[in-house]
Parts: C-alpha cells; structure tokens; sequence
C-alpha cells in the first residue's frame, strides 16, 4: 500500500524535513517576488529592476541553489 507522505526525497537529498521547508520556502518566496516585479514592470515599465533581482542576478542565484543541492547529495555519497 502506497502511503500519501514519502519521505524518501529528502533522503536523497540529505536533509531533513525543516531544512528542505526552509530551502524551498525561500526559493518561491524569491522567484515569486522577482516574477511580481517583473509583472508590474511589464504594465509599469518605469519601474526599474534593481540589479540584485534582474536575469542575471537570478540566474546566478539558481545556479548557486543548485550547486547546494549537488553538494549535499555528494556529501551523502561519501
């Protein structure tokens, strides 16, 4: 019988269930902010971006959550 929780994404990430709350809860909270922003600034175009939530700055954020997340599964494989 297949149960509704499976915890088995977080041991394959190594990390427990408050940590991967954490780590996910500030990615969306990032990318949602970044995706209102850029909303508003489709209607608003006056509104500026600020460098710290434009494209590149973005990507280079994801890259880095990544980079985390690789970490740790490496981590766990040692």
């Amino acid at each position: 019988m297949k149960t509704f929780v499976d915890l088995s994404h977080l041991k394959r990430n190594n990390e427990s269930y408050l940590s991967h709350l954490a780590f996910a809860f500030s990615i969306g909270v990032r990318l949602g902010a970044v995706a209102s922003l850029f909303i508003i600034h489709s209607v608003l175009p006056w509104i500026i971006i600020p460098k710290s939530l434009n494209l590149e700055a973005t990507e280079n954020k994801i890259q880095a959550w990544n980079q985390y997340v690789d970490s740790r599964k490496e981590s766990k494989e040692k």
